[in-house]
Parts: structure tokens; C-alpha cells; sequence
């Protein structure tokens, strides 16, 4: 029988569910890991393991859904690390961090900078969605730096780089650009940097521009139905009638 491999069948999932990838590990002495199993076709001891290996399909199996990882192989390392869904690599990892082998450390690969991890401490899981019933699985892996430069200084949620507004003393956002052609987000861009925040996401933005323009309407409105100034058919009070 073949050693100190990872093998990842499709045959489990919620009760009666045959189509999620489950995972087993046959260490260096031929002894068999039950890592993930669930489903019809979860396999749960050594002879079931044994009966996929030498087949290479069971039941609930085709042999095209088989994947057999050689832990001391790098290339499929890499390959499983690639190709393999988010949460089961972080789910994977965490287990070998606990079975401590010296022979065997898959690792995930970080989908922004490309960086190997081989502790699931390091490991951060984003875009979230739905897969099918009341399931959910993760897009995107990340290392624990490159989530951190994705975080917005507001709200404290990951919304990529590519979507935070960079703030500095000069006036200038957005990577650099010149200020925002909308009057209420350039104020709420000051509001935010006096705040003492320097990255922050466009909802961020939006939403304190929202809550600046509601002060500055409501002031406004208190103004002229008290002094008559501005008027109220006014081209200043024209978001009133509109």
C-alpha cells in the first residue's frame, strides 16, 4: 500500500449526500486517519480506505474522483494546494498542525502574494457564498498580512485592497488620485482623517458622506424655516423639493 499520502474522494457531505469531498491520510506505517469524513459514502476505517486504494473506486465513487497527494512530493503539494477547495485546505492543515508528523506538512498558498502556509493560524478565508442548499464555501485564501492590508480602519472588514480609500494630509484619496468629484465624500474623507483613519472602504465613505449631507440638510432646513435664510424655493434648498 502507498504511505504517508493524502487522499481526497468525492462520497460525503450532509446526511444523505454524496458530492462533497471528504479526506483520509494512510501515514508512514500503512495506518490509516480518518480527517474528514461524512455522507453516504464516508470512509471511516482502514479496510473501507484499503478498498478505495486497491480499486480505486467504491460505491459511492468513481475512480475520477479520486485524488491521491504524496506528501513528500512538492509538485502535488502544490496541486492541492491550488486546486483543492479553501475551507478543506484550512480544515486539512489544521489537522496535520495537530498530528505534529515530522514527514507530512501540506500547506495552502496565499491566493494574493502566492506565499506557502503551513499553519492554519496563518490561514484567512474570504468572499463567501453560497454552494448548493445551506452550504457555503470560500473563494479566496489569504495569509495573514495580505488580509491585514485589506482591512478597512472603520468598519474593521476585509474588503481588499483594491477596494480601500487611502486618506492622507495632502487631500489627495484613492491611491493617490485627486479628491473625490463628490462634495460629500471629499467631507467625509476629512471627517474620517481627523478621526485619525487612513484606510477605509467606499461603503465607509458613502456612508459617513450620507451622514454628513442628513446634518448639513437638516441645519440647513432649521435655518430657513426659522430666519428665512436661504429661502426656501431657493436653488440651495433645492434637494428639499426634489
Amino acid at each position: 500500500m502507498k504511505t504517508n499520502i493524502l487522499v481526497e474522494y468525492v462520497g460525503g457531505g450532509y446526511s444523505g449526500c454524496i458530492w462533497e469531498y471528504n479526506y483520509f491520510y494512510i501515514d508512514e506505517n500503512s495506518k490509516f486517519h480518518d480527517i474528514m469524513s461524512s455522507g453516504h459514502g464516508g470512509i471511516t476505517t482502514q479496510a473501507e480506505a484499503n478498498n478505495l486504494l486497491t480499486n480505486g473506486h467504491n460505491d459511492w465513487t468513481d475512480a475520477d474522483q479520486v485524488s491521491i497527494y504524496h506528501l513528500d512530493n512538492k509538485d502535488e503539494l502544490t496541486v492541492f494546494a491550488k486546486e483543492t477547495a479553501c475551507p478543506n485546505i484550512q480544515h486539512i492543515i489544521l489537522w496535520f498542525n495537530e498530528y505534529n508528523s515530522p514527514i507530512a506538512e501540506p500547506f495552502a498558498i496565499c491566493s494574493k502574494c502566492d506565499n506557502e502556509l503551513t499553519n492554519a493560524d496563518e490561514i484567512q478565508l474570504t468572499d463567501f457564498r453560497g454552494c448548493g442548499g445551506i452550504m457555503t464555501t470560500a473563494d479566496t485564501l489569504l495569509c495573514y498580512e495580505c488580509y491585514s492590508s485589506g482591512m478597512c480602519g472603520c468598519c474593521n472588514e476585509y474588503v481588499s485592497s483594491d477596494d480601500l480609500v487611502y486618506l492622507d494630509n495632502e487631500g489627495k484619496w484613492n491611491k493617490g488620485s485627486d479628491r473625490f468629484e463628490e462634495e460629500y465624500k471629499n467631507k467625509a474623507a476629512i471627517s474620517m482623517l481627523e478621526d485619525g483613519l487612513d484606510d477605509v472602504c467606499t461603503e465607509c465613505i458613502k456612508s459617513r458622506a450620507g451622514e454628513i449631507e442628513r446634518d448639513e440638510h437638516e441645519d440647513m432646513l432649521f435655518q430657513s424655516l426659522a430666519t428665512g435664510k436661504p429661502d426656501m424655493f431657493s436653488d440651495e434648498m433645492r434637494w428639499f423639493w426634489t
